[in-house]
């Protein structure tokens, strides 16, 4: 059965279309929401026509606009489409986070709030990944979340990504705007700041390697084991070459961890 994968970011969506745990086509598209309707049928127009859709698989942190139209573009196709209708019945399952399942324990008291796209990170983590593991999304959106070797999630935490961090200084400052510039070196060093670009990058990635040395160290005081780190996300490029020796850089890690939870791997 062929399951489209969706990872709606905050910014971005990330989609696969997975069958038997092969990533047989995928893509990424930004969002154009006053066209949206019609981003979605460039994407899958010819995916759903020729019947190759059978099942819609969401992690939405987009909020309750791209559900809604994403369903709207659902039913349409199926409705046009005389060989949808043929095929039975068509869903779209939308993924949240549970208290235990997929070998991870939730560390939430209400586990619904903690992301879609966080608990299928997790859950992924857990398949992939032999012991305790940390798993920092660098997008829009900083999180860190850390599991245990026996897949309890033991917490985590949500900070400003990079490019808000950067936004922020441009929204609020006059002297420093001129100055700032697109993200580049992983420079964070303060001695060899040169001039306001740099050092508004230095103080960009210490305040982000410092969120995760924090919960490394946390980690370390409460008696787990040093976990490995796991680094995907937009930004993942910057911050891999500072963290600890043996991280990785997770691609596509959301939508592996929806085609576990989607089944796909089965």
């Amino acid at each position: 059965m062929s399951v489209l994968l969706l990872d709606a970011g905050n910014t971005r969506l990330k989609w696969t279309l997975c069958e038997r745990g092969q990533f047989l086509q995928r893509g990424v598209f930004t969002y154009e929401w006053s066209t949206l309707l019609a981003q979605f049928q460039t994407q899958w127009g010819d995916l759903a026509k020729k019947g190759m859709i059978k099942k819609l698989v969401l992690s939405n942190v987009a909020g309750e606009r791209l559900e809604s139209l994403l369903r709207q573009w659902w039913l349409g196709t199926c409705l046009q489409e005389k060989a949808l209708q043929e095929t039975g019945l068509l869903t779209i399952d939308i993924v949240q986070a549970q208290a235990q399942a997929f070998g991870v324990q939730c560390a939430y008291r209400q586990p619904g709030q903690l992301g879609a796209d966080r608990w299928a990170a997790l859950v992924a983590a857990r398949y992939h990944i032999a012991g305790a593991c940390c798993v920092i999304a660098c997008g829009t959106a900083l999180t860190i979340d850390v599991l245990s070797a026996e897949g309890v999630h033991v917490g985590g935490l949500i900070a400003p990504g990079m490019a808000i961090m950067r936004q922020s200084l441009l929204e609020s400052t006059t002297q420093i705007t001129a100055h700032i510039e697109p993200a580049g070196a992983t420079n964070t060093s303060i001695f060899c700041v040169q001039d306001t670009a740099s050092a508004v990058q230095t103080g960009i990635m210490a305040a982000t390697t410092g969120a995760v040395r924090q919960v490394l160290q946390q980690c370390h005081e409460h008696g787990q084991l040093t976990p490995v780190c796991v680094v995907t996300g937009g930004d993942a490029q910057l911050l891999l070459p500072v963290l600890p020796r043996g991280s990785l850089h997770g691609t596509e890690w959301v939508l592996k961890g929806l085609a576990i939870i989607a089944g796909c791997n089965e």
